[in-house]
């Protein structure tokens, strides 16, 4: 660098005057500088990388372990994790990375191979190898710790939660589990696919139970892979557990309450009838016909078990739905005023002028309530409710409020018709009746009975 330097400020010195030989040399010392910056910038962009501080010991029901130097090496990480581990030291949208290593044993002390070690929500796993050893990554949302199973067909399995006590602010952590023998441990294989027998791909299968002679409880996920098979390791016969397959929004949500697993179980066959999907159109309207504008539902399909969505009326009621699933729907309202439309069937290609009725008007209804000495009932909790129905279609709606400090209430946007009315205080007898207006406001007065 200097000899180009000093080459350059000697040829320039030879041809030129004063004036330019000044231009030429700030022209070559800024061109220096310029190219000792971009050296030093390339140098630290690129620090050396972090070192990870370790945590040693174990989980709750473990034999304590400590790491030394001439501990094994972890085994080779599964697919999932390998491609976890390549970002290990990464944080991104709020998410944080862990490690967790360590061996399975039997109860004796000897390695168990190719046991299951799985995160129970998010889909993290790998088995142990020969030695019975096994290297879990981890990438989870920061405000969630890890649970893990250990899950080996004839042993009883067992799951570990590892929260911020274990982990300390480190990213590394070693666990050593022991399994117990247990011949009813079993595994079960099954198929999820559509109704011209091609399975079915990224179906989330879930196992989950409450074993009841420990309290313990399970919780399996699992996803198909590109023949739709799936499979459940290390799962006890004997058990009720809870079944489902869930793969939105093309298909309905399967789900078996009751799902009891056998000795030698059969294979698991699912099938899911792909799902039609319709534009719906319509207007949201009060009990006398009239648009409410501005108004916001949220319609469900029963059918599916899974599609929800938001309806929100525009400046003269009407609203749109796109590509929403056929089947039986429920519409809810959220907040002071709950409305619920039950019953309500969506079918066809098309689905057009869909009239919405929602319990509102403008009738207004108010009211006191006193104890049996006239004194005012405050903090006095009076809810309205109703249900008409028209066809198949059921429609109900519930409104609460509480007394003010002179025992008042009142309540706006009522519909036309009649109202049940409860009153519940604390120290007195709960009052019911039947309310309907004469014309479009009424009062009542209720006198309340001491316990």
């Amino acid at each position: 660098m200097l000899w180009f330097v000093e080459g350059e400020a000697r040829r320039i010195v030879e041809t030129m005057d004063l004036r330019q030989l000044i231009v030429s040399i700030s022209i070559v010392m800024l061109s220096t500088l310029a190219l000792y910056l971009l050296i030093a910038y390339t140098l630290l962009r690129d620090p050396a990388p972090e070192v990870l501080q370790t945590k040693s010991g174990a989980a709750s029901s473990t034999s304590s372990n400590a790491l030394h130097e001439s501990s094994p090496m972890p085994p080779a990480l599964s697919s999932t994790a390998s491609q976890t581990a390549a970002r290990h030291s990464e944080q991104r949208g709020g998410r944080k990375v862990l490690e967790v290593f360590g061996r399975v044993l039997d109860r004796d002390g000897q390695p168990i191979e190719n046991a299951l070690i799985a995160e129970e929500r998010y889909f993290f796993s790998t088995r142990s190898d020969s030695d019975g050893s096994y290297r879990l990554m981890l990438e989870l949302p920061q405000h969630r710790y890890p649970t893990l199973h250990f899950l080996r067909r004839g042993y009883d399995g067992r799951h570990f939660r590892l929260g911020q006590k274990e982990l300390q602010q480190a990213p590394i952590y070693e666990l050593d589990v022991s399994l117990d023998d247990a011949l009813d441990s079993v595994n079960l294989q099954g198929w999820v696919g559509n109704e011209n027998g091609i399975g079915l791909e990224g179906a989330r299968v879930e196992l989950s139970a409450s074993y009841k002679r420990n309290r313990d409880s399970f919780y399996l996920t699992d996803f198909s892979d590109s023949n739709g098979s799936f499979e459940f390791e290390g799962v006890r016969s004997g058990e009720t557990y809870r079944f489902s397959v869930n793969l939105t929004p093309e298909y309905p949500y399967y789900e078996d309450l009751d799902f009891r697993v056998t000795q030698n179980p059969a294979q698991i066959n699912i099938v899911l009838e792909k799902l039609s999907f319709v534009d719906i159109d319509g207007m949201i309207l009060d009990r006398s016909s009239t648009p409410v504008p501005d108004y916001e539902m949220f319609i469900s399909n029963v059918t599916t078990g899974t599609h929800s969505r938001k309806i929100l009326s525009d400046s003269s009621g009407f609203f749109t739905l796109r590509n929403f699933p056929l089947g039986e729907v429920s519409l809810t309202t959220r907040g002071a005023e709950f409305f619920k439309i039950s019953g309500l069937q969506i079918t066809g290609d098309q689905y057009q002028n869909l009239k919405l009725i929602v319990d509102r008007g403008n009738h207004y209804l108010s009211g006191w309530i006193s104890g049996p000495s006239g004194i005012a009932v405050k903090n006095a909790m009076v809810t309205l409710d109703r249900k008409f129905r028209q066809g198949e279609i059921e429609h109900s709606s519930y409104r609460s409020q509480r007394t003010d400090l002179n025992g008042g209430f009142a309540f706006g946007n009522l519909g036309d018709g009649e109202y049940h009315v409860t009153v519940y205080a604390l120290g007195y007898e709960k009052q019911e009746f039947n309310y309907r207006f004469n014309g479009q406001s009424g009062e009542i007065f209720v006198t309340m009975k001491r316990n």
